[in-house]
């Protein structure tokens, strides 16, 4: 169903999500974003993030930060009944996104043979740490651990002498980012064939993937000596950063710097990994940044097309008006307490010209259980209280079906 009366990309593609936490969650309410239904399937309320803090006021700010927009049904999937309900949702779904450990699905009945014995045209999309084979596969897995063993975190804390993780799930993201691009594909393809077909991302693929270059480099050297050349640049009241990673770009940093015969000189001039110079003039905009204010570092390599930005904070980036303008951050109202709002992703940062992207509100535990198992499934309210009664749903926070 079109979202606030627009047409968008994925009009008509429903995702039923048995997923928890971020690398598949966050791949999801990108493809929410884009137009699908994403149906979230959930059993404990404790069982994703829902109790995980930090929270405003009763709302946790992850599971609102990766769930807004999607619909929350409960279902218990280990009963009899709760399976039935699960294949007759299957029946009119086009993807199905779980990231359970390999071999879960398979013990709970839902291996994607059998899914595509109920519906062939279905797309099973499984993220794990490290993938349906290999040597780890049965290992549990969080992001830092992947920050671990991808090669990052040694690479990140070079010059250190320890370590260093970074403060945000990169490892996560790039899983779920993978998982959403492998998702468009499979509907891409069964667009064109009626096929169905099971894909998987593991996410320390994903992290392998961000040190490709490194890893080339000592394939061919059999040495760790390479190191990027970005770094951050004190001032004298903060941090910045820099690039000149084309032809001409170093030409003009030179002459910014007042080295004006350094800027003819090509070994000095040329651009990054081309010259042995680096080092040097690098040292020269280090002591030239020391000298001056952000501002002023700013104001002179903005004004020379050189690439530029401040170190910020949190809050320097809270206060920043790009990121409103763009609504990459949008407030949402929260249940409890009344008229609170909190910080949640705007919608998905890709900008469609003809096909806007929306984001929708945070979803109370069971709300749309009336919606979906009523109104799409066709259940009465008798059937719907045996359910309950039984175990195989719960009924809070969630109206009727003819409500």
């Amino acid at each position: 169903m079109s979202q606030n009366g627009h047409n968008t990309v994925l009009d008509g593609v429903r995702i039923l999500e048995l997923a928890r936490w971020q690398a598949a969650p966050r791949g999801s309410l990108i493809l929410r974003d884009m137009g699908a239904e994403v149906i979230k399937l959930e059993w404990r309320k404790g069982g994703d993030l829902r109790n995980s803090g930090p929270f405003v006021g009763e709302m946790s700010v992850q599971f609102a930060a990766y769930n807004r927009g999607k619909k929350s049904v409960t279902l218990n999937t280990r009963h009899e009944k709760g399976k039935d309900l699960f294949f007759r949702l299957l029946e009119v779904s086009d993807v199905v996104l779980e990231n359970f450990r390999p071999g879960t699905m398979e013990e709970m009945g839902f291996g994607y043979e059998k899914m595509a014995e109920v519906n062939p045209g279905i797309i099973l999309a499984s993220v794990s740490g490290f993938g349906q084979y290999g040597p780890y596969r049965d290992r549990q897995c969080f992001d830092p651990i992947i920050q671990a063993m991808s090669g990052i975190g040694d690479q990140t804390g070079r010059g250190f002498d320890q370590p260093i993780m970074a403060n945000g799930p990169i490892m996560d993201r790039t899983a779920a980012l993978h998982a959403t691009i492998g998702i468009l594909g499979a509907l891409r393809h069964r667009d064109r064939t009626g096929e169905g077909q099971w894909l998987e991302v593991a996410m320390l693929d994903g992290g392998i993937t961000l040190e490709e270059v490194a890893l080339a480099m000592c394939y061919e050297t059999n040495t760790n000596d390479f190191v990027r050349t970005g770094s951050f640049l004190r001032c004298k009241d903060g941090w910045v950063t820099t690039g000149a990673a084309r032809a001409g770009m170093w030409e003009r940093m030179l002459k910014v710097m007042g080295y004006d015969d350094l800027s003819d000189d090509p070994e000095y001039a040329a651009p990054m990994f081309a010259t042995d110079k680096a080092e040097i003039r690098m040292e020269l905009l280090h002591l030239w940044c020391e000298e001056r204010t952000v501002q002023e570092v700013e104001d002179a390599l903005v004004a020379a097309d050189i690439p530029f930005g401040p170190v910020k904070s949190i809050p320097e980036v809270l206060e920043d008006r790009h990121l409103w303008e763009r609504e990459v951050m949008i407030e949402a109202e929260i249940p409890e307490p009344p008229g609170k709002k909190m910080l949640v992703p705007g919608p998905t940062i890709i900008k469609y010209s003809r096909t806007p992207t929306t984001a929708g509100p945070i979803p109370r535990y069971g709300e749309h259980n009336g919606e979906i198992y009523g109104r799409l499934l066709g259940l009465d309210d008798a059937e719907l209280a045996g359910l309950v009664e039984d175990g195989v749903i719960t009924w809070d926070n969630c109206p009727l079906p003819n409500e």
